[in-house]
């Protein structure tokens, strides 16, 4: 303090001290902040991969990281390929209408188109046929014959109500073969058939009002930049 005054009554000029010193710095983005915009800017569609300007990116399941960005149209279009109305990444369950792609006769008959269900159909109905005509050949040989059936083991000293049960029997346990017998021809061709009627549809998203206006806007300013 003292050396202060002395200089003052000399006429010295002091110099401030350096602790005041006021330094010019220029704030420069932090590294945080830098990857931030560069990652916003390289945002792609992890389907198409693009960032078109006329349909924004959603983000519409819990995936993190670039994997959650999508066009709409682009997970719904591969949403109905896949015939899923779940993210296959995280498992996450959209909030969708599912309407059935085809109707019952036209299901069938795209159904029965495709080659290899042909084959398998036409092999199936080979089979029923000649099972059917040989039931009913054996039913109608028991019923018309059962006459002579009788008339034969009277004559070895069988009674005639124990020969006609023996064919009802016959005839029981051959009709029983040939229902089982289709029914399983038949459950071989229909279940298949329902599985892919019924997981064939039509996937369209439900999404929240404010996502839908986000869309609508940056629709409107990829049409205006147009």
């Amino acid at each position: 303090m003292s050396e202060e005054i002395r200089s003052i009554h000399s006429g010295e000029k002091l110099e401030p001290p350096r602790s005041h010193t006021k330094y010019s710095v220029h704030k420069l983005p932090s590294k945080k902040s830098a990857s931030k915009v560069q990652s916003v800017s390289s945002l792609v569609c992890r389907i198409c991969h693009t960032n078109t300007v006329n349909e924004g990116l959603i983000s519409p399941c819990n995936c993190k990281g670039s994997l959650a960005y999508v066009h709409l149209s682009c997970l719904e279009r591969w949403l109905n390929q896949s015939s899923r109305s779940y993210c296959e990444l995280c498992m996450y369950r959209y909030s969708a209408i599912e309407t059935k792609r085809y109707k019952l006769c036209e299901g069938i008959r795209l159904w029965i188109k495709h080659p290899r269900n042909m084959r398998q159909f036409k092999s199936d109905l080979v089979i029923a046929a000649l099972l059917t005509l040989v039931t009913a050949g054996l039913v109608a040989s028991s019923l018309f014959g059962m006459e002579y059936f009788v008339i034969e083991g009277s004559k070895v000293g069988l009674q005639r109500k124990w020969i006609r049960l023996a064919i009802c029997i016959f005839l029981f346990i051959v009709m029983v073969g040939y229902i089982i017998t289709m029914y399983l021809i038949a459950r071989d061709q229909l279940l298949p058939w329902y599985r892919w009627w019924t997981r064939t549809v039509d996937i369209r998203l439900l999404l929240p009002p404010s996502v839908c206006m986000k869309m609508l806007v940056k629709k409107r300013e990829g049409s205006a930049q147009v």
